[in-house]
């Protein structure tokens, strides 16, 4: 019987999601690769872990609802059986200035940073239970502390509530051997981030963290990779932010 562990990361062909698998990669592991359109980067990523001995699986879906989710959930059941840990780096920033959001932009943000992960993670926790010691650890932002800028006050607002329902799901399941955490990352120097930002502004966001440059994908992947390890054993429903003192 195989003693491998397995571990799903949603969002992994993204620039933390991707760090992530790589440092978690090993030959003691099997590690299920969500994306959703970018499909060239998530093969990929499966061919560099493969070379540190792990099987990397391909598993995508656009979780653009929640049946869609609850059928990349039941996908990944019937792929690993049993999931040992879930990171949920997912999510897309939309840059709508807050005074041109309406219902749908609302609606689509909330979904895809709240509702979609608190549904994937709500459908796996049978499998995840078998694990009789399983980890969660999800993607937050710095943002919920600022209540975000003019162009994402929607997003802030969709992560306070993911941080408002993980924390909720992490004092319901803890006794049952699952334990929940999060990282907030602050600014980071990857495309999403850079796409909605004028070079002004993105020197502006730099300028205001304290240690004086912008965060690395592997610096958030870090402490994720962290928060699903044995030493991490008796941190549940914390949020760790990791924002260069921000």
């Amino acid at each position: 019987m195989s003693t491998k562990k397995n571990i799903l990361v949603v969002g992994a062909s993204g620039a933390i999601g991707s760090a992530l698998a790589r440092q978690l990669a090993h030959a003691d592991v099997r590690i299920g690769l969500h994306y959703c359109h970018n499909r060239e980067k998530a093969v990929l990523l499966r061919d560099d872990i493969s070379s540190a001995g792990c099987m990397g699986v391909l598993l995508q879906s656009n979780l653009d609802s929640a049946q869609v989710c609850a059928d990349f959930a039941e996908a990944a059941i019937q792929e690993f059986g049993t999931i040992h840990a879930l990171a949920l780096c997912g999510g897309r920033l939309d840059w709508t200035p807050w005074q041109q959001l309406d219902e749908s932009k609302w609606q689509q943000t909330f979904f895809q940073h709240c509702v979609a992960p608190f549904s994937i993670v709500q459908r796996l926790v049978p499998s995840i239970l078998a694990a009789h010691d399983g980890r969660i650890v999800y993607l937050s932002s710095i943002s919920p502390k600022y209540g975000g800028s003019v162009k994402t006050l929607h997003y802030a607002a969709a992560k306070a509530a993911l941080e408002t329902a993980m924390y909720g799901l992490s004092r319901q399941l803890c006794r049952n051997g699952i334990r929940i955490n999060g990282v907030r990352a602050g600014f980071v120097d990857t495309p999403l981030q850079r796409e909605g930002r004028s070079a002004e502004e993105l020197a502006e966001r730099v300028a205001k963290i304290p240690l004086g440059r912008a965060g690395k994908p592997e610096e958030i992947a870090s402490a994720m990779a962290y928060l699903l390890t044995e030493q991490a054993g008796f941190i549940n429903g914390e949020i760790i932010t990791v924002a260069g003192g921000d």
